[in-house]
């Protein structure tokens, strides 16, 4: 629907990143070698799913709320939960179900497909490859390939593109377009492409084009993803899954991921399936060829496991790769090698999240402190969920980032407002938008109408005239002159008048 606050700009929700992919894996479906960490009372973790909170908070009449209740009213199947305390997993907790049609519970170590989560994975690889000498970050990929060849560009011939700049979306490849998630990918029956066939732009992205010099800017590319998958397969003569797994997922314990295909049985009932709108997804869940960009099924222990070695590495404190290129990980400002980079204030953290056709998931670490999170959902549609998680986590770790829109309300007589009611319009580059302000439950509205369809939005009192939308933030300031209110203004700039 058409929200009056996308007028002229979108609404600010955290969008967590992009466009991700997806995995199964056969090999990880044998017995678990996860040990279940007991929650304790105080722990990071109970004071997060016990502490959700709304895009706006009344710090006179606070309110939080519980996971379990805001999966139900988000329509959220699954949830998995892990806390990192001082550079070890304090917590870990399955929400909801894993499998709705068999009854099957998330629990502890239950796999969840994670994304673009992927990519930092990918990094670790590249990197132990270019401290191993099989590669070297810098050179130009051209030097590697041997199954598939760079398009010509006026744009590459002066500025190779090199692993690193893929690495950090900086390979001057063009913006990623938009695409739908239930494109990605493949079930069983279905015809599979080849990485080749991606390359090419025959799958739901792009073929590999250019259109600035390598290392100028920073734009988000799966394909340039794909490219790192293409030379590590054709140096190596490997496949990119086997080579993951003996150089990363070993050496970081992650016992429960893989990057290899497989699809929904029996023998890997840990495997959560996809869903969308509590039914799932056509398949249950799809593999993808594109194992760099998304191809990772992971549980959110294994994955914070990796952010505690990852941390480590940094701190000198694990030899996994030389300290030289260790230290290289976080350069950059909002994208290092690998990692989406977080900073604000004295804070730092290293982070990244993943969405592919129903899964969502975020993971991120402070280095310094050694407190972190990882949590994943077998879910479409669940940005708003996702933040108010968010929110709880920054309050628990004391964190001054998602932080919740902030008010104190006054008390009204909603009898004094019955000249506020009404439809209020306004035109706005020839289309014409309306609003109607109803008075329930002795509280404000305001409706918007789209498609048959209406939404409410609770309104709370903060001055005489003055009231916030109580899920979005948005302000509504009616304008009165004496008895009269002719109009209103939303959110600080569209003034709305009454029809």
């Amino acid at each position: 629907m058409i929200r009056f606050n996308s007028i002229a700009s979108p609404f600010k929700h955290f969008l967590l990143l992009l466009i991700c992919f997806f995995y199964c894996a056969s090999c990880t479906s044998q017995k678990s070698q996860v040990k279940e960490v007991k929650v304790e009372q105080e722990s990071y973790l109970s004071k997060i799913e016990n502490g959700l909170m709304t895009n706006v908070f009344v710090e006179n009449a606070p309110v939080h709320y519980e996971l379990i209740e805001r999966m139900k009213h988000h329509k959220a199947v699954g949830f998995a939960l892990t806390t990192i305390k001082n550079f070890k997993i304090e917590s870990s907790k399955g929400y909801g179900y894993c499998r709705k049609e068999d009854y099957i519970d998330v629990q502890y170590n239950s796999i969840f497909r994670v994304g673009s989560i992927s990519k930092p994975v990918t990094a670790m690889v590249v990197l132990k490859l270019h401290d191993q000498k099989v590669l070297d970050m810098d050179a130009d990929i051209s030097i590697y390939l041997k199954s598939w060849k760079l398009p010509a560009s006026e744009f590459t011939k002066s500025s190779p593109v090199t692993l690193r700049n893929l690495l950090q979306h900086r390979a001057g490849l063009i913006e990623q377009q938009k695409v739908k998630l239930d494109d990605e990918g493949f079930i069983e029956g279905d015809t599979v492409l080849t990485l080749n066939d991606i390359l090419d732009g025959k799958a739901r992205i792009q073929a590999v084009q250019f259109d600035s010099k390598p290392g100028e800017a920073y734009k988000y590319s799966n394909q340039g993803y794909n490219l790192i998958q293409k030379v590590i397969e054709d140096i190596t003569g490997e496949s990119f899954e086997h080579i993951a797994e003996q150089t990363v997922l070993k050496a970081f314990e992650m016992t429960n991921s893989t990057f290899e295909t497989s699809f929904p049985s029996p023998k890997n009932e840990n495997y959560c399936y996809a869903y969308k709108d509590e039914m799932p997804h056509k398949g249950y869940y799809r593999n993808t060829m594109e194992k760099c960009a998304g191809g990772l099924f992971s549980n959110s222990q294994d994955l914070a496991g990796f952010l505690i070695k990852t941390a480590a590495i940094i701190n000198e404190k694990d030899d996994f790769i030389s300290q030289k290129i260790a230290q290289q990980i976080f350069e950059g400002k909002y994208y290092g090698l690998g990692f989406d980079l977080i900073r604000k204030d004295d804070l730092f953290l290293f982070s990244h999240s993943g969405r592919t056709a129903g899964y969502y998931s975020f993971m991120a670490m402070d280095p310094e402190k050694g407190d972190g999170f990882v949590m994943l959902v077998n879910t479409d549609g669940v940005d708003d969920l996702f933040m108010e998680m968010l929110r709880a986590i920054s309050k628990a770790f004391n964190w001054n980032i998602w932080n919740p829109i902030t008010i104190s309300q006054i008390d009204i007589d909603i009898e004094n407002y019955a000249n506020h009611l009404g439809t209020y319009i306004i035109i706005d580059e020839g289309e014409e938008y309306k609003m109607e302000i109803v008075a329930k439950d002795n509280k404000l509205y305001y409706l918007e109408f789209d498609e048959g369809e209406v939404y409410e939005f609770p309104l709370i009192p903060t001055a005489k005239n003055v009231f916030i939308d109580s899920i979005d933030g948005n302000e509504i300031k009616f304008e009165q002159n004496g008895d009269e209110v002719p109009a209103l203004v939303y959110d600080g700039e569209y003034r709305f008048t009454r029809e």
